[in-house]
């Protein structure tokens, strides 16, 4: 039973980071973890055996996890090495990345976003943002749905950048535990089935900063892109207070009253 893996995790230490390690399941995705990043989540790590040990106290054998957050926050990575530290303490864990599941491929939806503001303003793209018409929602709340309900073999979506660049594989998911989303939208309301939220923090002005360093998009300075940045980071606040971990940008937690003081002292 998952309840005993769990308790028996009192004496676990983490293991060393070397090499490459499973990351979630979006192609082409680039995974690279700093010292940061596993400095995080060896801070998450303690605080997340305590919250499944009281979800398997309540008779659980399957958990949906998700890591969410704003851009360039340290999702993929972060998620990545949780489900590393559980698979090694023998709770079996799977990364699905949310990024999978637009309505549309990258480049549509990009277009689609700038149509939208086009006809309807800003108005229309705080509705559009994050929403059932942008995402698949019913897919993934599906998927976690099947999960804790034991299928034994999930269908899950594969999303590149270009066109055609879509199918399906079949995850054995029988012996695994843990189903961790890391994704933007992990802790949004359009969708239900998720048991531990964890919300990587980070200000507007910290997440243009490291868009800035990586040069995403190519567009970064744009006043369009900072409006998108924004009414995200607008969303994931409206749905902090569900976060079961907030971890700061600097690798503090949070409790929902400081993450509370911290953007509004960033406004």
């Amino acid at each position: 039973m998952l309840i005993d893996k769990i308790k028996k995790l009192d004496s676990w230490r983490a293991p060393s980071i070397t090499g490459d390690i499973p990351h979630g399941d979006m192609p082409g995705d680039k995974v690279e973890i700093n010292e940061g990043h596993i400095k995080k989540a060896n801070l998450i790590f303690p605080r997340l055996i305590k919250l499944l040990e009281e979800e398997a106290d309540k008779g659980k054998e399957k958990i949906v996890i998700t890591v969410c957050g704003g851009s360039g926050v340290g999702k993929s990575e972060i998620a990545s090495i949780l489900s590393f530290y559980l698979t090694s303490a023998g709770i079996k864990s799977y990364t699905l990345s949310g990024d999978n599941y637009p309505r549309r491929i990258p480049m549509h939806n990009d277009a689609e976003r700038m149509r939208v503001y086009e006809e309807e303003g800003r108005e229309g793209l705080v509705s559009y943002l994050g929403s059932d018409k942008e995402i698949n929602f019913k897919e993934i709340e599906k998927i976690a749905l099947d999960f804790k309900e034991g299928k034994e073999v999930l269908s899950l979506r594969r999303l590149g950048r270009s066109e055609g660049e879509l199918w399906y594989d079949d995850v054995d998911m029988s012996d695994t535990n843990v189903l961790i989303i890391e994704w933007t939208h992990g802790n949004s309301d359009n969708y239900k089935g998720v048991d531990i939220p964890i919300l990587l923090n980070s200000t507007p002005k910290e997440t243009l900063e490291h868009r800035r360093a990586r040069n995403r998009d190519g567009a970064t300075d744009s006043p369009f892109t900072t409006m998108v940045l924004e009414i995200e980071q607008d969303m994931i606040k409206s749905q902090a207070h569900k976060a079961k971990i907030i971890v700061s940008k600097q690798g503090e937690i949070l409790s929902y009253e400081d993450y509370t003081r911290l953007m509004e002292s960033e406004k």
